[in-house]
């Protein structure tokens, strides 16, 4: 039971969204593996063209720990010469009582750099469909408790 006696809001659903992708594009691995409730799943499922470039391993197909997401993230993503560019949608939520929100919305992701084993990477990712489940612990922080990326099959 949280120990936050406000109603949770929309508006406090959107800024975790949005403190969320600011955190990724920081780099920060400890604080986004902190975005992650302990129990927390990610699901991603691919579904995107590669037009003959190398992409980025962005989509597992199936469920893993949500903190083990995270960790896979930082480990693709956060090597210091990746540039990455992020467009959010407008992001759609639906309270689920007084401490969580479901956040839907699409974005588009580019990233360049080099992948873990130093070759050259590039991915370019025009719409993502992205569901983030989000409940407010003891603590009055909004955790990821559930979060599903997919990209549309062409």
């Amino acid at each position: 039971m949280s120990l936050v006696t406000t109603k949770l809001t929309t508006e406090d659903v959107r800024k975790a969204v949005e403190l969320f992708w600011t955190t990724f594009l920081a780099k920060s691995e400890e604080e986004l593996n902190n975005f992650y409730a302990p129990g927390s799943t990610v699901f991603s499922s691919s579904g995107f063209e590669r037009r003959g470039k190398t992409v980025f391993q962005v989509a597992m197909g199936r469920s893993e720990p949500g903190r083990l997401g995270a960790m896979r993230r930082s480990r693709e993503y956060f090597h210091p010469e990746t540039r990455m560019e992020l467009k959010l949608s407008p992001i759609d939520i639906v309270l689920c009582g007084n401490d969580a929100g479901v956040a839907s919305y699409t974005f588009q992701f580019q990233a360049s750099g080099r992948d873990v084993g130093g070759k050259r990477m590039a991915e370019k990712l025009e719409t993502v469909r992205a569901t983030h489940v989000m409940h407010r612990d003891a603590s009055g922080k909004l955790r990821i408790a559930h979060e599903h990326f997919s990209v549309p099959v062409a």
